[in-house]
């Protein structure tokens, strides 16, 4: 899979692309909210004719809390421009908090509350496929 993560203490970022990497996905990283929708958005123009039904990544990991733009309103933004997008929230923070900022998403994105197993990484990402 191809996955664009989002987190902005570098070496849980480190962590997320090595683990990931070795069960075979391929990772991009960007460290903040802003980054990350400018990076999706860069993707999706080099992609947008290739298939008006395809993703430019299978799943966006983002952080809630981050510098410059907020995970929330990052997935606010990449959903505008693409419905279908695949979110995986990882966050410190319980998911009623979010709710609270970002309650228009709670649909459309899965949660995975901090701390976690590498396992349950794998298994939420798993089950966004």
């Amino acid at each position: 899979m191809n996955i664009l993560v989002a987190e902005d203490n570098k070496f849980t970022a480190r962590q997320y692309k090595i683990i990931l990497e070795k069960k075979g996905h391929k990772v991009t990283t960007v460290d903040n909210g802003a980054d990350c929708v400018k990076k999706y958005k860069e993707v999706l123009k080099k992609t947008e004719f290739d298939s008006l039904d395809e993703s430019p990544f299978d799943i966006v990991l983002l952080d809630h809390n981050m510098p410059k733009k907020t995970g929330a309103k990052a997935a606010k933004e990449i959903l505008e421009k693409n419905p279908r997008q695949k979110i995986l929230f990882v966050t410190g923070y319980q998911r009623w908090a979010l709710e609270d900022e970002a309650d228009d998403l709670v649909d459309k994105i899965l949660v995975l509350e901090k701390p976690f197993t590498l396992s349950q990484l794998e298994r939420k990402i798993q089950s966004l496929t």
